[in-house]
């Protein structure tokens, strides 16, 4: 069943979806010192302001030439629409790209591409504006968090994040390697193959966590991807950012890992890149995320980093806004975890794929892994809960606002 012309199709959107991976990998040179000089200047009241280096990163002729000769093919290929909306996805990311550094240009750009946290979103039937549910998030949530006792590296006789997340990998049947990096702003991140630990020590439900969201989340997503004909369920569907992490995170809360100090980060997030969208300097974002939102100094300057790199790209906004979206999906019914997990797919997509896999060209997803049995691999084993009451009142309590 598979023509040449699908197959020169998904070669040139992976050509252009390769040179367009840089922009979720942007790090600014220097940026570990940097981020520390902006540390110790919010601790001590100083005014903060970045000097990050985002260098524009030139797009050649050619991958642009890839994306218009992608969306002539797209045109007549198995599932159009899936194709065209993901290249105008790809289109965005290297304009972004290619004016990296320039707040002025970047934040149109990003706006259009991520949000800027005015988007509205559904609650228990409600439909309001993001930035509202985020604020009445960070209002009605504990800000506190529990103490750091868990070693990303592995150790003989107690746990550790590199230990769940080999266990979790062991028992949802996917071979990957692990790797501390002690540069990693992030807590953790997943490669094709890889995942990578921040060289820093976590709370006992955090590291847990974090294994659930990359393990089960997105390396489950990426190995079913690459076992499909169609290579876009292994580059991504429109949308696939976004629901990907959202995925990750309902899979969070279905383990009962996910604290009221976790939801107040997600919120954190959209507010920060609401701010900063509403004109707001770094320096004014961090005060109000520290004296305002009860964060400390090194989780201040990391919210603002992720609202401001690269001139405002603030692709951060999407985690509350993807969890919520999923959330309501799989309640509704719209689709279930598989489903989400048959490749970097975004919730949209899914009656596509039921399409697509009914007239041959997607196989059903190999890799299925149950919650529930994979926790059980972990060390001593894990009592699956609830969210905390707080956060179910929380959402509940958005619609008399």
């Amino acid at each position: 069943m598979w023509t040449r012309h699908q197959a020169q199709l998904d070669a040139l959107v992976a050509k252009v979806a390769e040179h367009a991976r840089l922009l979720p990998a942007l790090t600014a040179r220097e940026s570990a010192r940097e981020r520390a000089r902006l540390v110790a200047c919010v601790a001590r009241g100083d005014r903060a302001e970045p000097r990050f280096d985002a260098t524009p990163r030139k797009v050649d002729r050619a991958v642009w030439q890839s994306l218009a000769a992608a969306r002539a093919l797209a045109a007549s290929s198995v599932s159009p629409s899936l194709y065209l909306r993901r290249l105008d996805e790809l289109e965005l990311d290297l304009r972004l790209l290619a004016c990296l550094g320039a707040p002025r240009e970047v934040r149109p750009l990003a706006a259009r591409r991520f949000g800027t946290g005015r988007e509205p979103v559904d609650i228990n039937g409600t439909a309001a504006p993001l930035r509202d549910v985020a604020r009445v998030l960070l209002e009605g949530l504990d800000p506190g968090r529990e103490a750091r006792t868990v070693p990303a590296r592995a150790r003989p006789g107690g746990p550790s994040l590199e230990g769940h997340v080999r266990r979790l990998a062991a028992a949802a049947g996917v071979d990957v390697a692990v790797r501390i990096e002690p540069r990693l702003a992030a807590n953790a991140a997943a490669g094709e193959h890889t995942v990578f630990l921040a060289d820093r020590s976590f709370g006992a439900r955090e590291a847990l966590r974090i294994a659930v969201h990359e393990v089960l989340g997105h390396i489950v997503a990426a190995f079913n991807g690459r076992a499909q004909p169609l290579r876009l369920l292994s580059i991504g569907t429109a949308g696939s950012f976004e629901d990907q992490e959202g995925l990750a995170i309902y899979l969070e809360e279905q383990a009962g890992l996910l604290d009221p100090h976790r939801v107040r980060t997600l919120a954190a997030r959209v507010m920060a890149a609401a701010w900063m969208h509403d004109g707001a300097s770094f320096d004014e974002v961090a005060r109000r995320l520290l004296r305002d939102e009860g964060f400390d100094v090194a989780e201040t300057v990391a919210l603002c980093e992720r609202a401001f790199r690269g001139g405002g790209v603030a692709r951060d906004v999407v985690y509350l806004r993807g969890w919520l979206r999923v959330r309501a999906a799989l309640a509704a019914r719209e689709a279930t975890v598989d489903e989400v997990r048959w490749g970097r797919v975004g919730v949209a997509d899914v009656p596509a794929l039921r399409a697509l896999a009914e007239a041959g060209w997607l196989r059903p997803p190999p890799y299925t892994p149950s919650l529930a049995r994979s926790l059980r691999s972990t060390e001593g084993g894990t009592r699956l809960e609830t969210s905390p009451p707080s956060l179910v009142t929380s959402l509940t309590r958005f619609e008399a606002t």
